[in-house]
């Protein structure tokens, strides 16, 4: 028995964009949100969050008439169709844990077959459950039904009421619906509601010999395939196969030069694949079959996708050299499991010194070197918060991570010292005035001549996290040549926070 499931992402555009701030800036912005297109000379809504909606907003304003609606700042963003559809097949990928046939519904939706897959989640009623907070868990909202056909689920996940229909009642949950649940293009519904039809049940008392000639075909082949009298046909989305390369050898080995030899046979195998699709591994995983013994697996992590079988060559050396290959190894197997892109870079022979591209991917390498040999966890980055108090402007993280894929410095543009203290240390100033110029500092009991100052800058406390000291910032320069960064306080205590390396 056929059972079929569509979902319906009715925000979707608004919550992947929500989604992708959340990730990226780590923070939420209160402001509403609309996603607006370009048509001709004008800016059009097609998207906004529920707090435009309350306000009037509706998908066709233009943007002019939407920010007068609006009482507040408006946060517009450029709608992305082909990043949209991208994601939708990521989704569609991910839903793949309720049922192997998984489709994608342009643009907000996907169709899912689950015939015989209900038992495995307890039943119809928590395989929807499931699917809903799964996805809520994501952070999409959604709307779900179940039907005998996915025309039918189609109609009832957008303009239903039931959840769950039953076999042989498609007819029945149909029959109240508008005529929009059927699929059908705008103009058919328009052209229908001229004559007075406006729900589906109106179809079905008219001949059907009549419905094509004066509505066109499609109308009454997308009744036909809701009621499960005409075929429907869906493409699901098939995971695409992560490069791969093995050998198996004709018995087990314990020599580690062979399995080295075949390691780098191997890996200029998997290079070759990449090249083909384009891309560079991120993430190689390293299999050893070993004789009765659970197999090795060597995980190497990339900071930026490559296909240079030298240094990954120098990446996995290490490991294998440490490897307890046991009664012997039996194959050897790589695979790609995670992959990105790469652009074509042209080379510059006869520029002088190195290429900024070169640059980079020297820089790549070594961070990968120290991190599969110290730790992702021990070689770091800083990464820039949305604060002005320069002890929480910035945190600390791995530089080869999932939130971090690449390598590009946090930039601050401010004029900010290369060592920051953890806690500022206590200092004795002369001034030549409240305001004016540093003359004299004395820190530990030793004193500098001041030679230069520049300031001051004010940093004000930030009110939502509690009443703090205004602090005045001051750079100044002594007679050794050393540049270190000072503050006073509103009370008139001053205290040396950073310095220039």
């Amino acid at each position: 028995m056929k059972r079929a499931m569509s979902v319906w992402l009715p925000r979707f555009p608004i919550d992947l964009l929500l989604r992708r701030s959340r990730r990226n800036a780590g923070a939420r912005n209160n402001a509403p949100v609309v996603i607006a297109q370009r048509q001709g000379q004008k800016q059009i809504v097609v998207a906004c969050c529920a707090r435009a909606q309350r306000a009037g907003v509706r998908p066709g304003l233009t943007l002019g008439d939407a920010k007068g609606v609006l009482p507040t700042t408006v946060r517009v963003e450029q709608a992305r169709p082909e990043k949209d559809r991208s994601a939708l097949e990521a989704l569609a990928l991910w839903a793949q844990r309720f049922s192997p046939v998984v489709a994608v519904d342009e643009p907000d939706g996907l169709l899912i077959d689950v015939s015989g897959c209900a038992r495995v989640f307890k039943g119809e009623e928590h395989l929807l459950a499931k699917v809903k907070a799964d996805l809520l868990r994501l952070g999409f909202i959604s709307q779900t039904a179940i039907a005998p056909t996915f025309g039918c689920a189609w109609g009832v996940a957008r303009y239903g009421t039931s959840s769950i229909i039953a076999e042989g009642e498609s007819r029945t949950a149909l029959a109240g619906l508008p005529v929009s649940a059927l699929h059908v293009d705008v103009d058919v519904v328009a052209a229908l509601a001229e004559v007075g039809i406006e729900r589906v049940d109106h179809l079905f008392g008219l001949p059907r010999s009549v419905l094509p000639a004066r509505f066109g075909g499609v109308l009454l082949l997308q009744l036909d395939r809701a009621l499960g009298h005409a075929l429907e046909i869906i493409r699901p989305v098939r995971p695409t196969e992560s490069p791969k390369a093995e050998r198996v050898f004709d018995g087990p080995t314990t020599q580690l030069e062979a399995v080295e030899l075949t390691a780098r046979d191997l890996l200029l195998d998997l290079s070759q694949q990449l090249a083909a699709f384009e891309c560079g591994v991120r993430r190689l995983e390293v299999i050893l079959a070993r004789v009765d013994v659970a197999p090795v697996r060597i995980t190497l992590t990339l900071g930026r996708p490559s296909r240079e079988a030298k240094h990954l060559w120098r990446l996995l050396r290490p490991h294998l050299e440490r490897a307890n290959l046991g009664f012997g190894v039996e194959a050897v197997t790589m695979i790609a499991a995670r992959t990105g892109r790469l652009r074509h870079v042209q080379a510059e022979h006869w520029r002088d010194g190195a290429s900024e591209g070169a640059q980079t991917n020297a820089l790549s390498e070594l961070l990968d070197t120290l991190g599969n040999r110290l730790g992702h966890d021990h070689v770091q980055r800083a990464v820039l918060v949305e604060s002005h108090l320069p002890e929480r402007s910035f945190r600390l993280q791995p530089v080869i991570s999932e939130s971090t894929p690449g390598i590009t410095p946090a930039v601050v543009h401010a004029d900010r010292p290369t060592v920051l203290y953890e806690q500022p240390h206590p200092l004795e100033v002369v001034a030549l005035s409240p305001d004016g110029p540093v003359h004299r500092v004395r820190c530990a009991g030793v004193e500098w001549v001041v030679t230069a100052s520049i300031g001051p800058e004010r940093i004000d406390h930030e009110w939502w996290h509690g009443t703090r000291p205004v602090r005045d910032y001051f750079k100044v320069q002594e007679s050794r040549g050393c540049w270190s960064w000072i503050f006073r306080t509103e009370h008139g205590d001053w205290f040396l926070h950073g310095v220039w390396a």
